[in-house]
């Protein structure tokens, strides 16, 4: 062998995370529990702005994926559409901290960025954005995604999000130059029949009349819903649960965000108030004096809760699949805190605040147990010799951030391994901040080594998003003591 070719062996096997031992050396436990405070790519507003600026220009990805050779999705995946959620939500932190601050340039790049969210997202809606067939053939995004004919479907509904996001902020004055390209009532019409699609309890003729109906079947492929597929469905509709519940832990996510954003657009319409669809064995379970989307958030996460409780605090990927997987985890450890921040303060959902609440201090506490020392997360959370994964890694830092922030969790302890886990992610950004080692898209396994095994990718929107959140936390920390101060100064 040569020494070039040996050279080059080295270096793919260095490079992929497959077979890969934890081999990072320990590191001191951190005791700088400062989130406000840091330098270089570590500092939130700059490594936010640059994150954002990155996923504006990188084409559509492929259920995450942007590497080489990867053709772009024939419509905008989950992991996209997360990506999109946590770019406005950093946005919208930054324009805040430029307004406390009086940062009139900030403000600026900050607003430039919106507006190129807003128009990558017009992009797709228009049809300018395409995606190339086996056959060579370019076409347009597809945006009708609410009866595909694939099983995952609740992968495609969260789409809707983007829409419903982009309603409930378009009329903040502080976002008054934001060219937007829809009325609000078109973005909120458009997300509302995904989210009302998700819970609509379907008979079984109505499932086959959409699913096989020209408006959506643009496959012409006849749809047979098997009667075992009919009858799992109805168990969750009769209860008031979504038919696409399947119990993946990342689906509680995908159904949980999409129905919260449909809250944040409507909550102050009373004409929302209350749940317009008749659920079979469900009326005991359903509150007709809450926001029906809220509502139906809250009766999905607390069934992954109790179905997918594992041990030590942690989730099960499946009841199937009884793995600590990182990612899967994250979803449950981001989707918790979200919905607190909505729900704690309402009165009629406070035995559901108090049920999320015990069990996020309880995962949180489990998370902070199996911190490497690195200050990372392995692929399987419980398994410290598994290779550390940054998707999970970050989601579970924004978790702590937020807790952090909220005064859920001990500020010294927590903000100190927040901060590790920030600074550590810094080590895997590359300088176009692309975030490394971001495991691929994966179902559910039947043994720990199907974990293990999985590849790696480079600027995998699934780890994107997650980074964008860790932004938006500690931005919005900054913002609480930038306001802070600016309150003491007019007290003064």
């Amino acid at each position: 062998m040569t020494i070039l070719s040996s050279l080059l062996t080295a270096f793919l096997l260095l490079s992929s995370c497959e077979e890969k031992e934890n081999t990072t050396p320990e590191t001191p436990a951190e005791t700088n529990y400062d989130l406000l405070e840091f330098e270089g790519k570590a500092e939130p507003l700059e490594c936010g702005r640059n994150l954002v600026k990155r996923f504006i220009e990188i084409p559509q990805s492929n259920w995450g994926r942007i590497d080489a050779g990867k053709q772009p999705s024939s419509f905008v995946t989950y992991p996209d559409v997360c990506t999109y959620l946590g770019a406005f939500w950093f946005l919208e932190a930054a324009i805040e901290n430029a307004d406390l601050t009086g940062d009139e340039e900030a403000r600026q790049k900050a607003m430039d960025l919106m507006q190129g969210m807003v128009d990558k997202y017009d992009d797709v809606i228009d049809g300018r954005t395409t995606y190339t067939t086996s056959s060579g053939e370019v076409l347009p995004v597809i945006t009708d995604l609410l009866w595909r004919h694939e099983s995952n479907r609740v992968d495609y509904y969260i789409f809707g999000a983007i829409s419903l996001h982009i309603a409930s902020i378009m009329e903040n004055p502080a976002y008054s130059g934001i060219d937007w390209k829809q009325t609000r009532e078109e973005y909120l019409e458009f997300g509302l029949e995904y989210a009302d699609n998700q819970f609509h309890p379907y008979t079984r003729d109505e499932f086959d009349a959409r699913f096989n109906s020209p408006e959506y079947n643009k496959t012409n492929t006849l749809f047979k819903m098997s009667t075992d597929d009919y009858n799992r469905w109805k168990g969750y509709m009769d209860q008031g649960y979504s038919w696409q519940t399947r119990l993946w832990i990342d689906d509680m996510f995908m159904i949980t965000a999409l129905q919260m954003q449909a809250y944040e657009a409507t909550k102050d319409d009373p004409s929302y108030i209350g749940d317009n669809f008749s659920y079979a064995d469900a009326s005991s379970n359903i509150n007709n004096s809450q926001n029906r989307y809220l509502d139906r958030a809250v009766r999905e996460m607390k069934l992954y809760i109790e179905e997918l409780q594992g041990e030590d605090g942690l989730y099960w990927h499946s009841p199937e699949a009884p793995f600590f997987w990182a990612r899967g985890n994250g979803w449950m450890a981001v989707g918790m805190p979200l919905m607190l921040r909505l729900i704690e303060d309402i009165p009629e959902y406070a035995a559901e605040a108090g049920l999320l609440r015990k069990e996020y201090e309880t995962m949180m506490a489990s998370l902070l147990k199996y911190q490497l020392p690195t200050g990372m997360w392995a692929q399987l959370v419980d398994k410290s010799n598994y290779w550390p994964e940054t998707s999970g890694s970050a989601m579970f830092a924004y978790a702590f951030i937020t807790g952090v922030r909220n005064g859920w969790l001990d500020e010294k302890t927590y903000g100190a391994a927040a901060r590790k886990a920030w600074t550590s992610l810094m080590e895997y950004l590359n300088p176009n901040y692309d975030i490394r080692e971001v495991c691929e898209g994966t179902g559910t396994g039947s043994t720990a080594d199907h974990y293990y095994k999985r590849k790696c990718y480079t600027g995998d929107t699934h780890g994107q998003a997650a980074m964008m959140w860790c932004a938006w936390g500690l931005t919005e920390i900054a913002n609480d003591a930038a306001a802070g101060e600016k309150g003491a100064a007019v007290t003064d």
